[in-house]
């Protein structure tokens, strides 16, 4: 696959402790999150390996981290009565979906995973940080409307081409790969350096369908390496 850096960029999506299962790195032991993907950890050596390639020849490396303050309205414990699944309406957003507390701003869950190289990042997108709104999207926040600055960023670098990994699947990296789409970049996601949620069941096979459909390129990180 040959790919013009100098107008690509890799984005990172959301590879935080608060998405990964417990692990050791350095000799201390990390928690399960609570909000784990299964396997979420894993996505970091592939990751690293594309960062460093983009680093090499001059294309742009993002990385995004939900940075929640606490007591945000996507968190099941704001809502009496209501539990992690249930969904709420809110001033911006008609059905939004109730998470455990998770990616607390300055917390050791929102911290992105040990095993993740976050010096290769030329641009660090920090999202949900508003407490009445959340951000799937790295685009985007849930209202479809406010911005997150990433797309001014991209075009002010002649970018063209992103290419997509990241937690989760089905939600995180499924929105910042339409809105890409939607923004009329050419859009690549990596399928072996993704993990999902998989909630409702069924949801991470539907997006994968849902992308390429749309017309992102569904690849591996290994299709960008041997190049």
């Amino acid at each position: 696959m040959i790919i013009d850096y100098q107008s690509a960029a890799l984005i990172i999506v959301d590879v935080q402790n608060d998405f990964c299962p417990a692990y050791t790195s350095g000799g201390k032991s990390r928690p399960t999150g609570s909000l784990a993907v299964a396997g979420g950890g894993d996505v970091c050596v592939p990751l690293n390996a594309v960062a460093e390639q983009f680093v090499e020849r001059n294309g742009k490396v993002i990385a995004t981290q939900d940075w929640h303050p606490k007591r945000h309205a996507s968190f099941a414990s704001v809502h009496p009565g209501k539990k992690v699944g249930d969904f709420v309406e809110l001033d911006a957003v008609q059905s939004q979906i109730l998470w455990p507390d998770h990616c607390i701003q300055g917390s050791e869950g929102a911290r992105f995973h040990d095993d993740l190289n976050i010096d290769l990042a030329n641009l660090i997108i920090r999202k949900g940080s508003n407490p009445l709104l959340d951000s799937y999207s790295a685009f985007f926040e849930n209202d479809r409307q406010t911005t997150t600055g990433l797309d001014g960023y991209l075009k002010a670098f002649s970018i063209s081409t992103v290419f997509l990994g990241g937690l989760a699947t089905d939600y995180c990296v499924f929105y910042t790969a339409m809105d890409a789409l939607r923004l009329r970049y050419t859009t690549y996601v990596f399928t072996d350096a993704v993990r999902g949620v998989d909630y409702p069941k069924g949801s991470v096979e539907q997006v994968l369908s849902a992308m390429e459909v749309t017309g992102a390129g569904m690849i591996t990180t290994s299709d960008i390496l041997q190049n």
